[in-house]
């Protein structure tokens, strides 16, 4: 009888596991070609939650492959959004997992992702040494390692600021692929191309990327800027570091405002684990009561043993659920406070390039030129009148949630001046930027200005104290 009774359990079981199964891999499917969709026209955030819902779906099935392709996919999403830190660790999970199953050319193309993920956090040597590693593999599809000696050619011109080198580099990756994956390294090759000796050729570049549709971008305006510092047309590098540094600044707006999906991604792991955990629940309830229907009609003294026993077990496992959920759930508040530490950190790298060709006239050795005084005239118009003021500090407000509003309340007996220094030191303008717009005599002065404003930021009972040290 009871060979008959477990029968009956199989039969039961069998078709909702099966049934299951099946819901899970048309899921992983739907939703990884949602993501490719979504990624395809730039909509990182939907692409993120849908590569997620498919990475789990992945996970529950057991399916190693289809999970290290999710990874990878995650990783690269990460890249472009500009999230390298992320990039590199779902590049290096997608990595170890292709390992393991068996799919040498994805846990090649892995490898490549975490090499870019280094590039953007500027761990050059790191990202050298994995595209070394790269190219040392005999089985390495043409196309990757085009791409890879691509890579390694921009970090030697960027890197290690070896023009000859990189324009060997490249042009060998051009005799495998006649295209880069990256315009900037177009752009790049461009300016190795002017500073080898070739400035028609360089030319030629810069004119099919104009074609292209790219003259507007950051890559382009910072390496044509640098070509025409190197031709000596300062006033043309000075202009074209500003569209730079305008194009950046549009970038990452777009970022901070679309990057609130990494906060979206960890609700959805954590809404997924708990869903798991339910049916997980409801499967352990199936199996208990046709447990307790094989033990009353075994005995019924081994059903209240058997009973006591399972409802001791489930409240262990509430309590430990319980305290899991709990963990979680600081695990995700621990993650939004990075996720805004590092908006923070982005935001205040838009003015670095304008600073540094600021310093580039303040150190011009032919002040008496004209074309020195010429720049000095275009740094002197940056200067804001108060209407102008009024519309940088708006601007400010808007991407700040209102910083320089909340600080001109907390602090109303500072002078003007004062105001429009914080409003500069918000924005993210390095000292000699600052010196220059305010006419301070030396950045040392910047600084202690600096230090005597976070003292009273400190010493204040400001509701807003956080949100203006973490611009300072």
């Amino acid at each position: 009888m009871r060979k008959a009774l477990l029968l009956l359990l199989l039969v039961c079981l069998l078709p909702s596991c099966r049934g299951g199964r099946e819901s899970a891999a048309r899921r992983v499917s739907e939703a990884f070609a949602e993501g490719e969709a979504a990624a395809a026209e730039g909509r990182f955030d939907a692409a993120v939650i849908a590569f997620t819902q498919a990475m789990e779906s992945a996970e529950r099935l057991g399916e190693e492959a289809q999970l290290a392709k999710c990874l990878y996919a995650l990783g690269e999403t990460y890249n472009r959004a500009y999230f390298y830190d992320e990039g590199f660790v779902y590049a290096d999970s997608a990595w170890r997992m292709s390992l393991h199953a068996n799919r040498p050319t994805l846990a090649d193309s892995a490898l490549y992702q975490m090499a870019l993920s280094q590039i953007g956090l500027e761990e050059y040597a790191e990202a050298t040494r994995l595209f070394d590693r790269l190219l040392e593999e005999e089985r390495l599809p043409a196309g990757l390692a085009s791409h890879t000696t691509a890579g390694k050619a921009f970090l030697a011109v960027e890197a290690d600021n070896d023009p000859e080198m990189a324009r060997r580099l490249f042009e060998q990756a051009l005799e495998h692929d006649d295209a880069f994956d990256d315009y900037e390294y177009w752009a790049a090759y461009a300016y190795c191309l002017a500073v080898t000796g070739a400035p028609e050729q360089a030319a030629a570049v810069f004119r099919d990327l104009e074609q292209a549709g790219y003259a507007e971008s950051y890559a382009y305006q910072k390496w044509r800027s640098r070509t025409y510092a190197l031709q000596g047309d300062w006033m043309s590098a000075y202009q074209g570091m500003n569209r730079a540094a305008e194009r950046q600044r549009s970038a990452t707006s777009r970022i901070i405002r679309q990057a609130s999906f990494k906060a979206q991604r960890d609700y959805l792991a954590l809404e997924n684990r708990q869903e798991r955990i339910e049916a997980h629940n409801r499967t352990l309830i199936l199996i208990l009561l046709i447990s307790l229907l094989l033990f009353v009609l075994l005995l019924a003294i081994l059903f209240f043993r058997s009973r006591d026993r399972k409802s001791r077990e489930e409240r262990s496992a509430l309590l430990d659920w319980g305290a899991s959920m709990e963990s979680q759930r600081d695990n995700l508040t621990l993650s939004q406070a990075k996720l805004r530490s590092d908006y923070a950190r982005i935001y205040q790298s838009y003015f670095q390039q304008i600073g540094r060709i600021n310093e580039i006239v303040d150190e011009a050795p032919e002040k008496e030129t004209g074309i020195y005084y010429q720049l000095k005239s275009l740094i002197k118009d940056i200067r804001l009148d108060k209407q102008g003021q009024r519309q940088f500090e708006a601007m400010i407000d808007r991407d700040l949630n209102d910083i320089m509003q909340h600080f001109r309340e907390d602090f109303p007996t500072y002078h003007e001046d004062t105001y429009r220094f914080i409003s500069y030191v918000f924005a993210g303008f390095d000292a000699t930027t600052i010196r220059l717009l305010t006419g301070m005599a030396s950045d040392a002065g910047v600084h202690t200005k600096k230090s005597t404003v976070k003292k009273a930021i400190l010493a204040s009972d400001s509701q807003h104290k956080d949100q203006y040290l973490l611009f300072l």
